[in-house]
């Protein structure tokens, strides 16, 4: 048997490949309350969940957890909420993450090992320098789009208690992935055509980053599994206790998982926005550093090129977006497909550390 294990990442979450390229460890980092930025404005308390809509599943596989509905569905009834996370899982089932090393495995011992990881390159060059937007879906789906934190800060370095046994606060959860092909699921909508970032100070003293482009809002890995079942593992840091997923697929022949890293929140009722607000939180993101610079001095990404950027075509976002190839199921359900989400309101990306 073969299947698709379709997985999406979205939110306050560190890629941070190794440098062999052969396993990505995935940050989710912990805003428990609000956090107050360097201009005085606060980051909203952070859910990270892992969502898993599949045909079955054994083991701990709540669908009906009144704190996850709420997270999720916050502007209904409870009754109502709870029905909602229920259909969206299917016969999968969803977690609240809280100090959490997660891994994907091989759901029996019999089963063929899971692929290697791999990314996608699909970046072009325009007179030997990365373009500052893609102008196709192939291109879209570069890993390169996810905001490169070198890029902002070149000395510094990720602390690397982030990868001890019991990380640091700041980390909520960790997800070392060593399989599937991994790429940027969709592109941050500024307007109606694909529109790059610039990045500048918080305040908006100094000059901005010369680093610009159009960047990922949301990051996919898929899986080619030869087997019948995936199997979901969390393990918690400070008890070493553990819980598990075996998931199967669904009739379609796939398995979707998504972690989530987002404050409580509501659609909006209309996705056009030609202005997304700054993305503030990116000033979170330093904090994982050896040596953090002082927080009125971070780079964080607002809507638009740099000054001085290369010029770059008119392409309609929906041209690089195919619903018939993005569309999930699991993110319809929960309210958060492309195009209708939080991220048509303010900046929210993903970054990696590479």
């Amino acid at each position: 048997m073969h299947f698709v294990l379709h997985i999406l990442f979205s939110g306050l979450i560190v890629f941070v490949p190794s440098q062999d390229r052969q396993e990505v460890t995935v940050l989710l980092l912990n805003v428990a309350h609000p956090h107050h930025l360097s201009d005085g404005s606060a980051v909203q308390k952070h859910i990270p969940v892992l969502l898993a809509r599949a045909g079955g599943c054994t083991g701990d596989c709540p669908r009906r957890d009144p704190a996850l509905a709420k997270h999720l569905f916050r502007d209904q009834s409870q009754s109502i909420a709870l029905d909602s996370l229920e259909s969206a899982l299917l016969n999968g089932g969803g977690w609240i993450l809280s100090k959490s090393d997660l891994a994907i495995l091989k759901g029996s011992s019999g089963a063929a090992d899971l692929p290697a990881l791999t990314f996608a390159a699909t970046r072009p060059t325009v007179n030997g320098v990365p373009a500052i937007i893609p102008t196709t879906s192939q291109e879209r789906e570069a890993f390169d789009w996810v905001i490169n934190l070198k890029e902002l800060c070149p000395d510094c370095s990720i602390d690397s208690s982030m990868f001890a046994a019991q990380p640091p606060a700041i980390v909520a959860a960790r997800f070392k992935l060593r399989t599937g092909k991994m790429f940027t699921y969709s592109i941050a909508r500024i307007g109606n055509d694909v529109t790059p970032v610039h990045f500048s100070r918080l305040d908006g003293d100094g000059e901005p980053a010369s680093y610009t482009q159009a960047i990922a809002t949301w990051v996919g890995a898929d899986v080619e599994v030869a087997g019948d079942s995936v199997q979901i593992v969390d393990t918690k840091f400070d008890t070493g206790a553990t819980r598990t997923m075996t998931l199967t697929p669904d009739s379609a022949g796939k398995i979707e998982l998504v972690l989530l890293n987002l404050p409580p929140f509501v659609p909006p009722a209309s996705p056009s926005n030609k202005a997304p607000q700054p993305g503030k939180h990116y000033e979170i993101y330093y904090d994982i550093l050896q040596s953090p610079p002082a927080p009125e001095t971070r780079f964080v990404p607002r809507a638009g090129a740099a000054p001085g950027a290369p010029q770059y075509p008119a392409v309609p976002w929906h041209d690089i977006h195919p619903q018939t190839a993005l569309w999930s199921d699991l993110l319809n359900s929960v309210r958060l497909n492309i195009g209708r989400t939080a991220y048509d309101r303010l900046l929210c990306p993903p970054t990696q550390d590479p």
